[in-house]
């Protein structure tokens, strides 16, 4: 007897089905398989970029200052007597008594005085008795008053650079 017209289009809709759910089987595989290395790959490419940020960006051979808010680091120098900030009042305000210390090296706390909220950057020399030679690492302290406050506040910020 003949299958009938119904019956061979039964049969090859399930043909087709079983052909489809083999391409399913393999896309779903290689899609897992691209998700898996993908994941790896991003994962070295971090690694690598934190690395290189680490230990290439940073090779000491230029002065670098950093100082928080509401002060602002434009340059330094140091040699082997003395450091030298050039630094600015970006807080809009007139700031009292203010002091600068570096840490390390053996550095004098300097007065600077008080600093105009208006004024043009102001160059704070630092006398230091122990920086010798090579590179110099240290931290900032900024203290400060407000206008109307007798509360001290504080700000921090680092220098490094080549001691010349």
């Amino acid at each position: 007897m003949k299958p009938s017209i119904l019956n061979q289009a039964e049969l090859l809709i399930e043909e087709k089905e079983v052909k489809m759910n083999n391409y399913n089987k393999k896309g779903q595989a290689a899609l897992e398989f691209l998700m898996t290395y993908g994941w790896a790959i991003l994962a070295a490419i971090i690694v690598i970029g934190a690395l290189g940020t680490y230990f290439y960006f940073n090779q000491g051979g230029k002065d670098t200052l950093y100082i928080n808010a509401p002060f602002y680091g434009i340059a330094s120098s140091i040699n082997t007597t003395q450091i030298r900030v050039e630094l600015e009042n970006k807080g809009g305000e007139d700031l009292r008594t203010v002091t600068l210390n570096v840490s390390n090296g053996g550095c004098t706390q300097v007065t600077v005085g008080d600093i105009s909220g208006s004024d043009a950057a102001q160059i704070v020399t630092v006398t230091c008795s122990g920086l010798g030679t090579g590179t110099f690492k240290g931290d900032i302290t900024i203290t400060y008053l407000r206008p109307g406050s007798s509360l001290p506040l504080t700000t921090t910020g680092s220098i490094s650079g080549p001691v010349r």
